[in-house]
């Protein structure tokens, strides 16, 4: 009936709901980003954070992107898809909250991200993703081809 009668205050307004989009082209460290899942994400430093969820990369699994999901304490990355080494890395998260820092979750966020010229990580704590077929590459892809007659 408040709807109708133009005195409806949308969810956004009325629970001081915000989100931000956070995008990089290059490849998260994941230690790092372990680091900030496990400690700051859902510590209330950046805001109540209630939902994230997109794409990332990290530079350990190059040959896969990951699916980003986490609502509330629950959080879950799993492998997406196969993605060509050649092509850039692609960072594309959504973070849905209360009283959102987006300066202190991008500013952190961009620390995640491997540095130029770092090394890539020795380890990486995210679970292992079952990628069968995603991150192998086929002989027949880089075997030059022989002739038949064997000249």
């Amino acid at each position: 009936m408040r709807e109708l009668n133009g005195d409806h205050v949308p969810e956004t307004e009325e629970y001081g709901i915000s989100s931000t989009v956070f995008r990089s082209g290059a490849p998260f460290h994941p230690g790092r980003l372990w680091t900030f899942i496990t400690e700051s994400l859902d510590s209330g430093v950046h805001g109540q954070v209630l939902r994230s969820k997109g794409f990332f990369t990290l530079a350990t699994r190059p040959h896969v992107t990951g699916l980003w999901s986490q609502a509330g304490s629950v959080a879950r990355f799993e492998p997406a898809s196969a993605r060509d080494v050649e092509s850039p890395f692609a960072q594309e998260l959504v973070f849905i909250g209360t009283s959102l820092n987006t300066e202190s979750l991008r500013a952190v966020l961009t620390d995640c991200l491997m540095r130029e010229d770092e090394p890539n990580p020795r380890s990486d704590p995210f679970p292992a993703w079952d990628t069968y077929g995603f991150d192998e590459v086929c002989e027949h892809e880089h075997e030059p081809l022989t002739s038949v007659t064997g000249h």
